[in-house]
């Protein structure tokens, strides 16, 4: 059922866009699914950002209570519950997008992995796109599918420039929605350091898997450091209107 819901129609998706984009190249194909796919996903992303975004807004307060409650789990679990009932926010509510999201990435994972697979092509093509001239020729000649990018990346193997190339914007695509870190505050410090080793994972994995993979990633954070602009201008630019000062900086800008 999971491989009949989300990962054929995005394996036909990615099949349907290499077979009609000029040149057949198979990473521009990865490239625009994917920029098709975080567009389709925004308001998910959107509401997932805001939710984080507050709770981080939150974080010298949460410092006071942990400070408060003297090392006491209970009494700061209790101080932290009712923070966040008088100001109406829902501290796992950033997590309920990415529940969401999870399966479609999974289903991305697979269908990239089997698309590199010449064989498993006919299995999971859909009747409708068997007749389009190069996805006809696949079929009758599996080693007719380059899986290549630019001419120059055979995405069925690893490269560890893209690889490289995903490690950098994934720390770029972090390190804009980590606040300052105060002296003495541990939650957000300890939040900086995941721009340093998501970044580091994100490298050695894309030395592990096809560089089509790599190449989505790299994309995905690319595109969610745009959408992420977007969102904290539009915060800045709300602030501004309530006649709010911006607390909080990404990127090295207030918003």
């Amino acid at each position: 059922m999971f491989t009949t819901i989300l990962v054929k129609p995005l394996f036909n998706l990615l099949m349907l866009l290499y077979s009609v984009i000029p040149g057949h190249d198979f990473g521009v194909a990865i490239i625009v699914m994917t920029i098709l796919v975080r567009l389709a996903l925004w308001p998910i992303l959107s509401s997932q950002l805001r939710s984080q975004k507050k709770l981080q807004a939150l974080s010298p307060e949460v410092a006071k209570i942990k400070k408060q409650a003297k090392g006491d789990k209970q009494l700061e679990s209790k101080l932290l519950m009712e923070m966040y009932k008088e100001r109406e926010i829902n501290p796992f509510a950033s997590l309920i997008p990415l529940l969401v999201q999870l399966p479609l990435f999974l289903a991305l994972y697979i269908a990239l992995r089997d698309v590199i697979k010449p064989g498993e092509i006919a299995h999971l093509i859909y009747p409708g796109l068997r007749h389009l001239g190069t996805i006809k020729n696949i079929l009758a000649q599996p080693s007719t599918f380059k899986p290549w990018f630019l001419g120059i990346f055979d995405l069925a193997k690893v490269s560890p420039v893209l690889a490289l190339v995903a490690g950098v914007t994934q720390f770029f695509q972090t390190k804009q929605l980590i606040p300052k870190a105060a002296p003495g505050d541990s939650q957000a410090q300890a939040m900086a350091a995941t721009t340093k080793i998501f970044p580091v994972l994100t490298f050695i994995i894309g030395l592990r898997l096809p560089s089509a993979l790599a190449l989505y990633w790299a994309m995905a954070s690319g595109v969610a450091i745009i959408q992420q602009s977007i969102e904290l201008r539009e915060d800045v630019q709300d602030m501004e209107k309530q006649g709010e000062k911006p607390k909080v900086k990404a990127e090295g800008k207030a918003t």
